[in-house]
């Protein structure tokens, strides 16, 4: 068996900010940590399985202390499935700092996690959980990350009709300092990607199908449309491959 750890983790750096890709491959989870270097600060893009797991192989258990925001993209479990497990082990370490969500609005996969976590340790929760629904055009601010979210379109098999109709789905332009970091989240190709992601530092951008495209439904970028998006940034990498996994 392929290690995924190995071929579907990155990193990069400025001045400003590190972005570690923790782990990203479609239907199975998507991490990313973008850390402040001037204060140390982490916003987490999406949180998928093996979110806490990921974090506490950096070696370190700052982000307790350190994660400032979480930002979700849509409600899909590879972007969202680790959230309970790590707001119990933000609880289990006593954290007391308030923690900000981003959810896009509609996103009941998300709101309905976190009201059962609140709801379960109402009484012994150390921490405020402050969620925010994002819509298009939306912004968001802490000391530390200055947050724009988009509406990109995005659907999955939770779509019974066999109609287009698309989920509450976003994507991001996150600044810290000077810098910009982008992120498309999942996205079949819109117009609205272009401004997500052109000028950026870095931007994060999903290539889940293939060369060709999908019959039927559009779903997700191909990788030469990623590659096409990508060359509007200053700087880009693909994310949420499709794992290959021999048997």
């Amino acid at each position: 068996m392929n290690d995924l750890t190995e071929t579907h983790s990155v990193a990069w750096e400025n001045d400003e900010v590190r972005v570690d890709v923790l782990f990203s491959a479609a239907g199975v989870a998507t991490n990313i940590a973008i850390v402040s270097k001037f204060s140390g600060k982490i916003l987490l893009a999406d949180v998928g399985d093996g979110t806490l797991r990921d974090l506490l192989s950096q070696g370190s258990l700052d982000f307790v202390s350190e994660l400032n925001l979480i930002v979700i993209t849509h409600g899909h479990f590879d972007h969202m499935g680790g959230l309970y497990s790590l707001l119990g082990f933000l609880r289990m370490l006593k954290r007391s700092i308030p923690l900000d969500i981003l959810i896009p609005k509609g996103c009941k996969e998300a709101s309905s996690t976190i009201r059962i976590f609140k709801d379960s340790y109402c009484d012994t929760l150390p921490f405020q959980i402050r969620v925010q629904e994002m819509g298009h055009d939306s912004e968001f601010h802490t000391d530390f990350f200055h947050v724009h979210s988009l509406e990109v379109e995005h659907f999955g098999s939770e779509n019974a009709t066999g109609e287009d109709l698309l989920m509450p789905a976003l994507g991001y332009r996150v600044s810290i300092g000077e810098s910009v970091i982008a992120f498309t989240g999942d996205s079949r190709m819109c117009p609205v990607l272009e401004e997500i992601v052109t000028g950026a530092d870095l931007a994060l951008i999903e290539a889940t199908g293939s060369t060709s495209v999908e019959a039927g439904l559009k779903v997700h970028l191909t990788e030469d449309e990623a590659k096409q998006l990508g060359s509007l940034a200053r700087n880009y990498l693909l994310i949420h491959r499709i794992p290959e996994i021999e048997s």
